[in-house]
């Protein structure tokens, strides 16, 4: 992807942290510190920076506190298992990382990170394109033709990437669309109950021919007496469920958009955090790279008298 610095990437910060813990192994520093999430998740960003040079990057967590949802219904990712021991001090570790990236990380009470990214979208200037990384296809419902989905597909640096086009060819399905058919067919990760009886095949087919849930219903005479049936014990509930799959997108953030590169990483916190973690490949690697951004920056001739 040709970015010329004219994208931002908004980075679901609790999904990849999530992914790169399973990702990698179960790395220790010499204090007893577990590190896996976080070296997995530094190597991510750095290869997100290297690859699509972003002219800014924003990263989004998930707030500790229940969201509203869980306000809607309190079964809302009820079936979640607690987060494991080892990752919960890597999640400050991991902001601390961005922060001394010179990078910035947002979360708010009552929501989740994909709301914050919908949120944001709304705050990027017009000329930038903007890419979402997560392994949420929850934020499917935001691509539209200048926001694309880049999801890990293995371990925390090889990216899927899905645009509008993809999703309508591959997934037969638009952008307006994701939350209707999550709703129809259920979303197990969130506990998000669906329409009993309704697969993924079913849901594509009535979304095909009566585009989202109200065409479904404005057409329920015309429908298979087994879905007539469905609807009629089940219609409050998808009500609900298309409330607890739908992304607000409209909370109000406050947030200046600054252009982003490696002058603007903070050196010494960064390594002092290295350290202290004991991640002394990653650190190489990032003196290698203070060390070429040096030279780059040196005058081609210099005065020697």
């Amino acid at each position: 992807m040709e970015t010329l610095n004219k994208l931002v990437m908004l980075l679901d910060g609790s999904s990849l942290i999530y992914r790169a813990f399973y990702a990698m192994p179960r790395f220790t520093s010499s204090q007893g510190k577990p590190t896996g999430a976080v070296l997995g998740f530094g190597n991510m960003l750095l290869r997100l920076i290297e690859d699509f040079n972003p002219f800014s990057l924003i990263t989004t967590f998930d707030h500790p506190q229940k969201t509203f949802r869980h306000q809607l219904a309190e079964e809302y990712k009820a079936q979640r298992k607690p987060m494991p021991d080892e990752l919960i001090p890597q999640i400050q570790f991991v902001k601390d990382l961005i922060l001394s990236f010179g990078l910035k990380w947002i979360e708010m009470p009552g929501f989740e990170g994909d709301d914050l990214i919908g949120s944001l979208r709304h705050k990027i200037p017009e000329q930038f394109t903007i890419a979402m990384v997560s392994s949420d296809l929850d934020l499917l419902q935001l691509v539209n033709d200048k926001t694309i989905l880049l999801q890990p597909v293995k371990g925390v640096t090889q990216l899927k990437k899905i645009d509008k086009k993809t999703m309508e060819d591959h997934y037969g399905i638009t952008p307006q669309q994701v939350v209707d058919f999550i709703a129809l067919t259920g979303d197990p990760s969130d506990n998000i109950p669906g329409l009993p009886g309704i697969g993924e095949k079913t849901a594509l087919d009535l979304l095909k021919r009566y585009h989202n849930w109200q065409g479904i219903l404005n057409h329920f005479d015309e429908l298979p007496l087994r879905i007539q049936k469905a609807i009629q014990d089940h219609a409050q509930q998808i009500e609900l469920s298309l409330q607890l799959a739908t992304i607000i997108d409209t909370i109000p953030i406050e947030i200046n958009f600054q252009a982003w590169n490696f002058q603007r990483v903070q050196w010494k916190s960064l390594f002092a955090l290295l350290d202290e973690l004991d991640l002394v490949k990653f650190k190489e690697r990032m003196m290698k790279k203070r060390k070429e951004i040096h030279q780059s920056s040196l005058p081609l001739f210099t005065n020697n008298q």
